[in-house]
Protein backbone atom coordinates (compact mmCIF):
# COMPACT_ATOMS: atom_id res chain seq x y z
CA UNK A 1 0.00 0.00 0.00
CA UNK A 2 2.81 2.37 0.93
CA UNK A 3 4.70 1.63 -2.30
CA UNK A 4 1.49 2.16 -4.28
CA UNK A 5 0.92 5.58 -2.69
CA UNK A 6 4.58 6.48 -3.25
CA UNK A 7 4.36 5.50 -6.90
CA UNK A 8 1.15 7.51 -7.38
CA UNK A 9 2.77 10.51 -5.70
CA UNK A 10 5.76 10.52 -8.04
CA UNK A 11 3.59 9.97 -11.11
CA UNK A 12 1.64 13.11 -10.17
CA UNK A 13 4.92 14.95 -9.61
CA UNK A 14 6.26 13.95 -13.03
CA UNK A 15 3.00 14.97 -14.72
CA UNK A 16 3.09 18.42 -13.06
CA UNK A 17 6.74 18.92 -13.99
CA UNK A 18 6.04 17.83 -17.57
CA UNK A 19 3.13 20.28 -17.84
CA UNK A 20 5.35 23.07 -16.52
CA UNK A 21 8.15 22.28 -19.00
CA UNK A 22 5.97 21.64 -22.06
CA UNK A 23 3.93 24.83 -21.68
CA UNK A 24 7.14 26.82 -21.35
CA UNK A 25 8.66 25.26 -24.45
CA UNK A 26 5.64 25.96 -26.67
CA UNK A 27 6.45 28.99 -28.81
CA UNK A 28 9.73 29.49 -26.97
CA UNK A 29 11.82 32.13 -28.72
CA UNK A 30 8.77 33.50 -30.56
CA UNK A 31 6.64 34.64 -27.62
CA UNK A 32 7.18 37.21 -26.22
CA UNK A 33 7.28 38.56 -29.74
CA UNK A 34 10.26 40.81 -30.40
CA UNK A 35 13.17 41.72 -28.15
CA UNK A 36 13.03 43.81 -24.99
CA UNK A 37 15.63 46.58 -24.75
CA UNK A 38 17.36 45.04 -21.73
CA UNK A 39 17.19 41.64 -23.39
CA UNK A 40 18.77 43.17 -26.49
CA UNK A 41 21.60 44.60 -24.38
CA UNK A 42 22.24 41.16 -22.90
CA UNK A 43 22.00 39.58 -26.34
CA UNK A 44 24.60 41.80 -27.99
CA UNK A 45 27.00 41.78 -25.04
CA UNK A 46 26.73 37.97 -24.92
CA UNK A 47 27.52 37.85 -28.65
CA UNK A 48 30.59 40.02 -28.06
CA UNK A 49 31.75 37.95 -25.07
CA UNK A 50 31.24 34.68 -26.97
CA UNK A 51 33.14 35.76 -30.07
CA UNK A 52 35.56 38.49 -28.95
CA UNK A 53 35.98 38.20 -25.17
CA UNK A 54 34.77 41.76 -24.57
CA UNK A 55 31.53 43.64 -24.00
CA UNK A 56 30.13 45.98 -26.66
CA UNK A 57 32.59 48.73 -25.61
CA UNK A 58 35.63 46.39 -25.92
CA UNK A 59 36.12 45.90 -22.19
CA UNK A 60 37.48 42.44 -21.44
CA UNK A 61 35.17 40.25 -19.32
CA UNK A 62 33.42 42.88 -17.15
CA UNK A 63 32.23 41.83 -13.69
CA UNK A 64 29.29 44.22 -14.13
CA UNK A 65 28.09 45.22 -17.59
CA UNK A 66 27.75 48.91 -18.53
CA UNK A 67 24.75 48.12 -20.75
CA UNK A 68 23.07 51.51 -21.35
CA UNK A 69 25.03 53.32 -18.67
CA UNK A 70 23.24 52.29 -15.48
CA UNK A 71 24.73 48.82 -15.38
CA UNK A 72 23.50 45.26 -15.69
CA UNK A 73 24.36 42.12 -13.73
CA UNK A 74 26.74 39.88 -15.60
CA UNK A 75 25.71 36.28 -14.82
CA UNK A 76 22.96 36.05 -17.45
CA UNK A 77 25.23 37.54 -20.12
CA UNK A 78 27.94 34.93 -19.56
CA UNK A 79 25.45 32.07 -19.53
CA UNK A 80 23.89 33.39 -22.76
CA UNK A 81 27.39 33.61 -24.30
CA UNK A 82 27.85 29.88 -23.69
CA UNK A 83 24.60 29.06 -25.49
CA UNK A 84 25.46 31.40 -28.36
CA UNK A 85 28.71 29.48 -28.77
CA UNK A 86 26.77 26.22 -28.92
CA UNK A 87 23.62 27.18 -30.85
CA UNK A 88 24.63 30.34 -32.70
CA UNK A 89 23.54 33.96 -32.39
CA UNK A 90 19.77 33.86 -32.09
CA UNK A 91 17.08 34.85 -29.62
CA UNK A 92 16.26 31.28 -28.62
CA UNK A 93 19.85 30.67 -27.50
CA UNK A 94 19.82 33.90 -25.48
CA UNK A 95 16.56 32.97 -23.75
CA UNK A 96 17.64 29.41 -22.89
CA UNK A 97 19.18 30.28 -19.48
CA UNK A 98 15.79 31.65 -18.38
CA UNK A 99 14.06 28.41 -19.37
CA UNK A 100 16.67 26.14 -17.82
CA UNK A 101 16.78 28.03 -14.53
CA UNK A 102 12.98 28.07 -14.35
CA UNK A 103 13.03 24.27 -14.48
CA UNK A 104 15.78 24.19 -11.85
CA UNK A 105 13.61 26.47 -9.71
CA UNK A 106 10.71 24.04 -9.94
CA UNK A 107 12.93 21.15 -8.85
CA UNK A 108 14.59 22.87 -5.90
CA UNK A 109 11.35 24.41 -4.65
CA UNK A 110 9.92 20.90 -4.50
CA UNK A 111 13.00 19.47 -2.76
CA UNK A 112 13.13 22.27 -0.20
CA UNK A 113 9.46 21.86 0.71
CA UNK A 114 9.56 18.05 0.71
CA UNK A 115 12.69 17.83 2.88
CA UNK A 116 11.69 20.52 5.37
CA UNK A 117 7.87 20.31 5.44
CA UNK A 118 6.09 17.36 3.85
CA UNK A 119 5.31 15.75 0.49
CA UNK A 120 1.72 16.97 0.26
CA UNK A 121 2.67 20.62 0.55
CA UNK A 122 5.63 20.00 -1.76
CA UNK A 123 3.38 18.67 -4.52
CA UNK A 124 1.10 21.71 -4.16
CA UNK A 125 4.12 24.03 -4.35
CA UNK A 126 5.22 22.25 -7.53
CA UNK A 127 1.73 22.53 -9.00
CA UNK A 128 1.51 26.25 -8.28
CA UNK A 129 4.97 27.01 -9.69
CA UNK A 130 4.08 25.15 -12.88
CA UNK A 131 0.98 27.28 -13.52
CA UNK A 132 1.31 30.75 -11.92
CA UNK A 133 1.81 33.68 -14.35
CA UNK A 134 4.87 35.16 -12.59
CA UNK A 135 7.03 32.06 -12.97
CA UNK A 136 5.68 31.17 -16.42
CA UNK A 137 6.33 34.63 -17.85
CA UNK A 138 9.79 35.14 -16.38
CA UNK A 139 10.93 31.78 -17.76
CA UNK A 140 10.45 32.79 -21.38
CA UNK A 141 12.74 35.79 -21.93
CA UNK A 142 16.18 37.05 -21.01
CA UNK A 143 15.98 39.51 -18.12
CA UNK A 144 19.16 39.33 -16.04
CA UNK A 145 17.62 39.86 -12.60
CA UNK A 146 15.18 36.95 -12.95
CA UNK A 147 18.05 34.53 -12.35
CA UNK A 148 18.19 35.67 -8.73
CA UNK A 149 15.06 33.73 -7.71
CA UNK A 150 16.48 30.39 -8.86
CA UNK A 151 20.03 31.06 -7.67
CA UNK A 152 18.80 32.07 -4.20
CA UNK A 153 16.77 28.86 -3.96
CA UNK A 154 19.66 26.62 -5.02
CA UNK A 155 22.06 28.38 -2.63
CA UNK A 156 19.67 28.16 0.32
CA UNK A 157 19.01 24.47 -0.27
CA UNK A 158 22.75 23.76 -0.49
CA UNK A 159 23.34 25.60 2.80
CA UNK A 160 20.64 23.96 4.89
CA UNK A 161 21.52 20.51 3.54
CA UNK A 162 25.25 20.95 4.17
CA UNK A 163 26.75 18.62 6.77
CA UNK A 164 30.46 18.71 6.09
CA UNK A 165 32.87 21.51 5.29
CA UNK A 166 32.76 20.74 1.56
CA UNK A 167 28.99 21.27 1.61
CA UNK A 168 29.38 24.69 3.23
CA UNK A 169 32.08 25.64 0.71
CA UNK A 170 29.72 24.66 -2.13
CA UNK A 171 26.94 26.74 -0.57
CA UNK A 172 29.33 29.68 -0.28
CA UNK A 173 30.26 29.37 -3.96
CA UNK A 174 26.60 29.33 -4.95
CA UNK A 175 25.77 32.38 -2.84
CA UNK A 176 28.82 34.13 -4.31
CA UNK A 177 27.61 33.39 -7.85
CA UNK A 178 24.12 34.61 -6.90
CA UNK A 179 25.62 38.04 -6.24
CA UNK A 180 26.26 38.26 -9.98
CA UNK A 181 22.61 37.55 -10.83
CA UNK A 182 21.22 40.87 -9.62
CA UNK A 183 22.68 43.88 -7.82
CA UNK A 184 19.84 43.92 -5.26
CA UNK A 185 21.10 40.54 -4.02
CA UNK A 186 23.87 42.58 -2.34
CA UNK A 187 21.18 43.55 0.18
CA UNK A 188 18.96 40.46 0.28
CA UNK A 189 21.71 37.85 0.70
CA UNK A 190 23.46 39.51 3.70
CA UNK A 191 20.13 40.03 5.49
CA UNK A 192 19.10 36.43 4.83
CA UNK A 193 22.44 34.96 5.94
CA UNK A 194 22.70 37.10 9.09
CA UNK A 195 19.22 36.07 10.26
CA UNK A 196 19.53 32.40 9.28
CA UNK A 197 23.02 31.92 10.69
CA UNK A 198 22.07 33.69 13.93
CA UNK A 199 19.23 31.19 14.33
CA UNK A 200 21.47 28.25 13.41
CA UNK A 201 24.00 29.32 16.05
CA UNK A 202 21.17 29.65 18.57
CA UNK A 203 19.86 26.19 17.62
CA UNK A 204 23.39 24.75 17.62
CA UNK A 205 23.02 23.64 14.01
CA UNK A 206 26.27 25.11 12.75
CA UNK A 207 29.85 25.47 13.92
CA UNK A 208 32.15 28.47 13.61
CA UNK A 209 34.44 26.46 11.32
CA UNK A 210 31.50 25.75 9.01
CA UNK A 211 30.55 29.43 8.94
CA UNK A 212 34.13 30.22 7.94
CA UNK A 213 33.93 27.60 5.15
CA UNK A 214 30.72 29.26 3.96
CA UNK A 215 32.04 32.81 3.96
CA UNK A 216 35.48 32.29 2.43
CA UNK A 217 34.14 31.61 -1.10
CA UNK A 218 31.44 34.28 -0.70
CA UNK A 219 34.04 36.91 0.18
CA UNK A 220 36.42 35.81 -2.59
CA UNK A 221 33.66 35.97 -5.20
CA UNK A 222 32.38 39.26 -3.80
CA UNK A 223 35.75 41.04 -4.04
CA UNK A 224 35.32 42.09 -7.72
CA UNK A 225 31.84 43.43 -6.92
CA UNK A 226 33.17 45.31 -3.88
CA UNK A 227 35.83 46.83 -6.15
CA UNK A 228 33.06 47.70 -8.60
CA UNK A 229 31.24 49.64 -5.88
CA UNK A 230 34.47 51.44 -4.94
CA UNK A 231 35.12 52.35 -8.58
CA UNK A 232 31.61 53.74 -9.00
CA UNK A 233 31.79 55.63 -5.72
CA UNK A 234 34.89 57.37 -7.11
CA UNK A 235 37.19 55.92 -4.46
CA UNK A 236 39.44 53.96 -6.83
CA UNK A 237 40.01 54.19 -10.61
CA UNK A 238 38.70 51.73 -13.19
CA UNK A 239 40.47 48.40 -13.50
CA UNK A 240 40.97 47.19 -17.05
CA UNK A 241 43.03 44.06 -17.59
CA UNK A 242 43.15 41.49 -20.37
CA UNK A 243 41.12 39.03 -18.29
CA UNK A 244 38.82 41.24 -16.20
CA UNK A 245 37.30 44.72 -16.27
CA UNK A 246 35.84 46.67 -13.36
CA UNK A 247 34.17 49.68 -14.92
CA UNK A 248 32.68 53.01 -13.97
CA UNK A 249 29.06 53.24 -15.02
CA UNK A 250 27.79 56.31 -16.83
CA UNK A 251 25.13 56.59 -14.13
CA UNK A 252 25.63 55.11 -10.65
CA UNK A 253 22.15 54.07 -9.48
CA UNK A 254 22.80 54.15 -5.74
CA UNK A 255 20.15 56.88 -5.42
CA UNK A 256 17.48 54.26 -6.15
CA UNK A 257 17.85 53.12 -2.53
CA UNK A 258 16.21 55.71 -0.29
CA UNK A 259 14.23 55.97 2.95
CA UNK A 260 12.15 58.91 1.72
CA UNK A 261 9.46 56.83 -0.04
CA UNK A 262 8.84 54.01 2.43
CA UNK A 263 5.07 54.56 2.52
CA UNK A 264 4.68 54.58 -1.26
CA UNK A 265 7.09 51.68 -1.61
CA UNK A 266 5.08 49.62 0.88
CA UNK A 267 1.88 50.10 -1.14
CA UNK A 268 3.64 49.21 -4.40
CA UNK A 269 5.30 46.24 -2.69
CA UNK A 270 1.96 44.74 -1.64
CA UNK A 271 0.57 45.40 -5.12
CA UNK A 272 3.56 43.72 -6.77
CA UNK A 273 3.24 40.61 -4.60
CA UNK A 274 -0.13 39.50 -5.94
CA UNK A 275 -1.33 41.93 -8.59
CA UNK A 276 0.84 43.62 -11.24
CA UNK A 277 3.25 46.49 -11.83
CA UNK A 278 3.79 48.94 -14.69
CA UNK A 279 5.46 46.31 -16.89
CA UNK A 280 3.13 43.85 -18.59
CA UNK A 281 6.04 41.49 -19.22
CA UNK A 282 5.98 40.68 -15.48
CA UNK A 283 2.26 40.03 -15.03
CA UNK A 284 -1.08 40.83 -16.66
CA UNK A 285 -3.58 42.90 -14.67
CA UNK A 286 -6.27 40.38 -15.56
CA UNK A 287 -4.48 37.53 -13.77
CA UNK A 288 -1.96 38.97 -11.30
CA UNK A 289 1.32 37.32 -10.40
CA UNK A 290 -0.08 34.21 -8.68
CA UNK A 291 -3.74 34.56 -9.73
CA UNK A 292 -6.02 36.58 -7.48
CA UNK A 293 -7.65 33.44 -6.11
CA UNK A 294 -4.34 32.76 -4.31
CA UNK A 295 -4.69 35.73 -1.97
CA UNK A 296 -7.01 34.13 0.64
CA UNK A 297 -5.04 30.89 0.58
CA UNK A 298 -1.76 32.80 1.07
CA UNK A 299 -3.20 34.68 4.06
CA UNK A 300 -4.41 31.41 5.64
CA UNK A 301 -1.08 29.74 4.87
CA UNK A 302 0.96 32.57 6.32
CA UNK A 303 -1.04 32.39 9.53
CA UNK A 304 -0.53 28.61 9.70
CA UNK A 305 3.18 29.07 9.06
CA UNK A 306 3.50 31.59 11.90
CA UNK A 307 1.86 29.07 14.25
CA UNK A 308 4.32 26.39 13.16
CA UNK A 309 7.23 28.79 13.57
CA UNK A 310 6.53 29.18 17.29
CA UNK A 311 6.84 25.43 17.76
CA UNK A 312 9.91 25.18 15.53
CA UNK A 313 11.63 27.94 17.46
CA UNK A 314 11.02 26.21 20.78
CA UNK A 315 12.31 22.93 19.37
CA UNK A 316 15.26 24.68 17.70
CA UNK A 317 14.24 23.14 14.40
CA UNK A 318 15.17 24.26 10.89
CA UNK A 319 11.97 24.06 8.85
CA UNK A 320 10.50 25.28 5.58
CA UNK A 321 8.43 27.75 7.62
CA UNK A 322 11.59 29.27 9.07
CA UNK A 323 13.33 29.50 5.71
CA UNK A 324 10.33 31.07 3.97
CA UNK A 325 9.87 33.58 6.76
CA UNK A 326 13.49 34.71 6.50
CA UNK A 327 13.25 34.98 2.70
CA UNK A 328 10.06 37.02 3.03
CA UNK A 329 11.56 39.34 5.66
CA UNK A 330 14.79 39.83 3.66
CA UNK A 331 12.97 40.87 0.49
CA UNK A 332 10.38 42.88 2.42
CA UNK A 333 13.14 45.00 4.00
CA UNK A 334 14.62 45.56 0.55
CA UNK A 335 11.21 46.55 -0.81
CA UNK A 336 10.86 49.36 1.71
CA UNK A 337 13.93 51.17 0.39
CA UNK A 338 13.56 50.76 -3.37
CA UNK A 339 10.71 51.29 -5.78
CA UNK A 340 9.35 47.73 -5.91
CA UNK A 341 8.51 45.87 -9.07
CA UNK A 342 7.78 42.23 -9.74
CA UNK A 343 11.19 41.51 -11.24
CA UNK A 344 12.92 43.42 -8.44
CA UNK A 345 11.34 41.36 -5.66
CA UNK A 346 11.43 38.06 -7.58
CA UNK A 347 13.08 36.20 -4.67
CA UNK A 348 9.96 36.62 -2.52
CA UNK A 349 7.63 34.53 -4.67
CA UNK A 350 8.83 31.17 -3.34
CA UNK A 351 7.57 32.18 0.10
CA UNK A 352 4.25 33.46 -1.29
CA UNK A 353 3.77 30.26 -3.29
CA UNK A 354 4.64 28.23 -0.20
CA UNK A 355 2.09 30.12 1.92
CA UNK A 356 -0.55 29.62 -0.80
CA UNK A 357 0.17 25.89 -0.84
CA UNK A 358 -0.07 25.76 2.95
CA UNK A 359 -3.44 27.51 2.84
CA UNK A 360 -4.78 25.09 0.23
CA UNK A 361 -3.45 22.11 2.22
CA UNK A 362 -5.09 23.43 5.39
CA UNK A 363 -8.51 23.59 3.69
CA UNK A 364 -8.15 20.21 1.98
CA UNK A 365 -7.21 18.61 5.30
CA UNK A 366 -10.57 19.65 6.72
CA UNK A 367 -12.79 19.21 3.68
CA UNK A 368 -11.17 16.93 1.12
CA UNK A 369 -13.83 17.39 -1.55
CA UNK A 370 -13.03 21.13 -1.61
CA UNK A 371 -9.56 20.21 -2.83
CA UNK A 372 -11.00 18.99 -6.14
CA UNK A 373 -12.80 22.30 -6.57
CA UNK A 374 -9.66 24.32 -5.76
CA UNK A 375 -7.38 22.36 -8.10
CA UNK A 376 -10.03 22.49 -10.82
CA UNK A 377 -10.34 26.27 -10.40
CA UNK A 378 -6.56 26.73 -10.71
CA UNK A 379 -6.44 24.44 -13.74
CA UNK A 380 -9.23 26.39 -15.43
CA UNK A 381 -7.67 29.78 -14.80
CA UNK A 382 -4.31 28.43 -16.04
CA UNK A 383 -5.94 27.33 -19.30
CA UNK A 384 -7.50 30.78 -19.71
CA UNK A 385 -4.13 32.38 -18.94
CA UNK A 386 -2.39 30.23 -21.56
CA UNK A 387 -5.02 31.16 -24.14
CA UNK A 388 -4.50 34.85 -23.36
CA UNK A 389 -0.69 34.57 -23.37
CA UNK A 390 -0.42 32.77 -26.70
CA UNK A 391 -3.33 34.40 -28.56
CA UNK A 392 -4.03 37.89 -27.21
CA UNK A 393 -0.71 39.04 -25.76
CA UNK A 394 1.33 38.76 -29.02
CA UNK A 395 -1.28 40.84 -30.88
CA UNK A 396 -1.68 43.54 -28.23
CA UNK A 397 -0.66 46.83 -29.84
CA UNK A 398 -0.04 48.32 -26.39
CA UNK A 399 2.82 45.88 -25.85
CA UNK A 400 5.76 48.13 -26.68
CA UNK A 401 8.18 46.46 -24.26
CA UNK A 402 9.35 44.07 -26.98
CA UNK A 403 10.48 45.64 -30.25
CA UNK A 404 9.82 43.41 -33.23
CA UNK A 405 10.35 45.77 -36.18
CA UNK A 406 13.66 47.61 -35.83
CA UNK A 407 15.82 44.58 -36.60
CA UNK A 408 13.60 43.72 -39.58
CA UNK A 409 13.79 47.20 -41.10
CA UNK A 410 17.57 47.36 -40.63
CA UNK A 411 18.03 44.02 -42.41
CA UNK A 412 15.79 45.23 -45.22
CA UNK A 413 17.72 48.49 -45.69
CA UNK A 414 21.06 46.66 -45.66
CA UNK A 415 19.81 44.25 -48.33
CA UNK A 416 18.67 46.94 -50.79
CA UNK A 417 21.18 48.45 -53.25
CA UNK A 418 19.18 51.68 -53.52
CA UNK A 419 20.11 52.43 -49.90
CA UNK A 420 23.84 51.82 -50.34
CA UNK A 421 26.36 54.58 -49.53
CA UNK A 422 23.88 56.55 -47.46
CA UNK A 423 23.67 57.26 -43.75
CA UNK A 424 20.70 55.90 -41.83
CA UNK A 425 18.89 58.01 -39.24
CA UNK A 426 17.00 55.74 -36.85
CA UNK A 427 14.07 57.64 -35.38
CA UNK A 428 11.78 54.82 -34.29
CA UNK A 429 10.20 54.46 -30.87
CA UNK A 430 12.60 51.63 -30.01
CA UNK A 431 14.39 52.52 -26.78
CA UNK A 432 18.16 52.53 -27.46
CA UNK A 433 17.58 51.70 -31.12
CA UNK A 434 21.34 51.46 -31.74
CA UNK A 435 21.48 48.08 -29.99
CA UNK A 436 18.98 46.60 -32.46
CA UNK A 437 21.10 47.75 -35.41
CA UNK A 438 24.13 46.04 -33.88
CA UNK A 439 22.18 42.80 -33.45
CA UNK A 440 20.71 42.97 -36.97
CA UNK A 441 24.14 43.35 -38.57
CA UNK A 442 26.06 41.20 -36.05
CA UNK A 443 28.50 44.10 -35.87
CA UNK A 444 31.87 43.24 -34.25
CA UNK A 445 32.57 45.43 -31.20
CA UNK A 446 35.77 46.87 -32.72
CA UNK A 447 33.82 47.97 -35.80
CA UNK A 448 31.15 49.54 -33.58
CA UNK A 449 33.70 51.45 -31.49
CA UNK A 450 35.89 52.50 -34.42
CA UNK A 451 34.05 55.77 -35.04
CA UNK A 452 31.25 55.70 -32.47
CA UNK A 453 30.19 59.01 -30.92
CA UNK A 454 29.16 58.21 -27.35
CA UNK A 455 28.29 60.58 -24.53
CA UNK A 456 26.01 58.73 -22.09
CA UNK A 457 24.14 57.80 -25.26
CA UNK A 458 25.21 56.41 -28.63
CA UNK A 459 24.74 59.20 -31.17
CA UNK A 460 26.55 57.75 -34.16
CA UNK A 461 28.54 54.80 -35.42
CA UNK A 462 29.33 53.61 -38.95
CA UNK A 463 26.48 54.68 -41.22
CA UNK A 464 23.94 54.87 -38.39
CA UNK A 465 22.74 58.11 -36.81
CA UNK A 466 20.63 58.46 -33.67
CA UNK A 467 18.84 61.57 -32.36
CA UNK A 468 19.52 63.13 -35.78
CA UNK A 469 16.83 65.47 -37.19
CA UNK A 470 18.73 67.59 -39.73
CA UNK A 471 17.46 67.29 -43.33
CA UNK A 472 20.25 65.78 -45.42
CA UNK A 473 19.88 64.31 -48.93
CA UNK A 474 22.52 61.67 -48.16
CA UNK A 475 20.58 60.32 -45.19
CA UNK A 476 17.84 57.69 -45.07
CA UNK A 477 15.27 58.42 -42.37
CA UNK A 478 13.52 55.55 -40.61
CA UNK A 479 10.51 57.13 -38.88
CA UNK A 480 7.54 56.06 -36.80
CA UNK A 481 4.11 56.97 -38.18
CA UNK A 482 3.71 59.93 -35.78
CA UNK A 483 7.20 61.42 -36.22
CA UNK A 484 6.74 65.15 -37.06
CA UNK A 485 9.88 65.21 -39.23
CA UNK A 486 8.03 63.34 -42.00
CA UNK A 487 6.20 66.45 -43.28
CA UNK A 488 9.44 68.36 -43.67
CA UNK A 489 11.03 65.43 -45.50
CA UNK A 490 8.14 65.22 -47.96
CA UNK A 491 8.35 68.96 -48.56
CA UNK A 492 12.03 68.50 -49.44
CA UNK A 493 11.27 65.88 -52.08
CA UNK A 494 12.01 62.70 -50.16
CA UNK A 495 10.31 59.48 -51.26
CA UNK A 496 8.25 57.74 -48.60
CA UNK A 497 8.34 53.93 -48.60
CA UNK A 498 5.99 52.32 -46.10
CA UNK A 499 7.70 49.39 -44.39
CA UNK A 500 4.77 48.41 -42.16
CA UNK A 501 1.90 50.07 -40.29
CA UNK A 502 4.32 51.73 -37.86
CA UNK A 503 7.47 52.51 -39.85
CA UNK A 504 8.14 54.45 -43.05
CA UNK A 505 11.49 54.85 -44.80
CA UNK A 506 12.20 58.29 -46.34
CA UNK A 507 15.01 58.68 -48.86
CA UNK A 508 16.15 60.77 -51.85
CA UNK A 509 16.23 58.75 -55.07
Amino acid sequence: MKNSKEKKYYIILIIILAIGIITRIIGFGQIPKGINVDEAGTMYDAYCIANYGTDRFENAFPVYMINYGGGQSALYTYLAAIFIKIFGFNLTAVRLPALIFSIIYMIFAFLLTKDFKNKKVAILVEFLIAIVPWHFMQSRWALDCNLMSAMMLISIYALIKAKRKAGFILAGILFGITLYSYALSYIVIPIFLIVLLAYMIYAKKIKISQIICLFIPIVILAIPLILNLLVNAGIIPEIKLSWISILKMWEFRSNEITISNIGTNLIEFVKSMFAFDRNNYNAFPQFGTLYYISIPFAVIGMWQSIQSLRKDFKEKKISADLIMAIIFISVFILGLFIEPGINRINAIYISLIYYTALGIAYIIQRKKYVGIIIISAYTLVFIVFLWYYFNIYPKDERNRAFNSTTIEVVKYIESEEKFDNKYISMRTDAVQSYIYTLIANETPPDEFNEDAVIDKNVFHYGRYLFYYDIINNNVIYVLEYDEPLKDELLENGFTAEKFNDDITIYYKE
